[in-house]
């Protein structure tokens, strides 16, 4: 278990677009600001999952869209702040050119980590809900390691353009999040912190919410696009807050 010391700031869900359709032209302008105002005062940053609604390495190619994002989180990675990128259910093919040349450490498993000696799960929180059989199985064939060497073969502006139609699907439908709610999710964490956790913080769902345990707490955090919401843990506390872009 990775020991880390506070601030620490956590964010997901930002669903930051490779074709910026009308209505998101504010999405990346505001990402860009958190990152340079409120997370540059952290020691480590989180992004659990999604800040991206597609990402996709090709050999030679990354997406230009994500560009002025890359260069915040490469001037943050320069001043001293560590990031740790966990992959989504949206941006889950990540690469090596994110630790390579934006200085990133990248992972696709949950991460348990201690911060001034309490105890964190963190995950983004796709695959938890055992309802939801279909996006488990699609999951697995996405993730495969074969699919995403044919994925390489494909033209990137292409890849782009069809991965921007699908993720648009999933970002809109939720999958079977709309059906099955928070509980699952609260279940999974519940068991967590059982365990002898103090937090549990997860993205996915789209929803800010806070849920208290004599240990700690679950925090989703996965509502950018609607509420700017992101997590902070500094001086022995845990909070939900809104990022507000003045």
């Amino acid at each position: 278990m990775n020991k880390y010391t506070s601030p620490v700031y956590f964010l997901s869900d930002c669903h930051l677009p490779l074709i910026v359709k009308p209505g998101q032209e504010s999405w990346t302008p505001t990402v860009v600001n958190f990152l340079r105002g409120k997370a540059s005062r952290a020691k480590t940053l989180f992004l659990v999952g999604d800040i991206f609604d597609f990402w996709f390495e090709w050999r030679h190619s990354i997406p230009g869209a994500a560009f002025p994002v890359l260069v915040e989180l490469n001037k943050l990675a320069q001043q001293g702040v560590e990031i740790i990128y966990m992959a989504g259910n949206h941006d889950g093919h990540i690469g090596k050119f994110l630790e390579d040349k934006v200085g990133l450490t990248t992972t696709r498993k949950p991460i348990n980590a201690e911060i001034d000696g309490r105890k964190f799960h963190i995950l983004h929180g796709d695959g938890v809900a055992q309802d939801d059989r279909g996006y488990r199985m699609l999951r697995s064939l996405v993730r495969w390691k074969p699919t995403e060497a044919i994925y390489k073969l494909v033209h990137p502006d292409f890849g782009i353009w069809f991965a921007s139609r699908v993720s648009k699907y999933s970002r809109v439908t939720g999958g079977n999040r709309k059906n099955i709610g928070l509980r699952q999710y609260r279940d999974y964490a519940e068991r967590i912190l059982n365990e002898g956790f103090n937090y549990v913080i997860m993205g996915h769902v789209h929803e800010c919410a806070v849920f208290d345990h004599k240990n700690g707490g679950y925090y989703a955090i996965g509502d950018w696009i609607g509420k700017h919401g992101y997590g902070v843990f500094e001086n022995g506390e845990m909070t939900l807050e809104f990022f507000k872009d003045t």
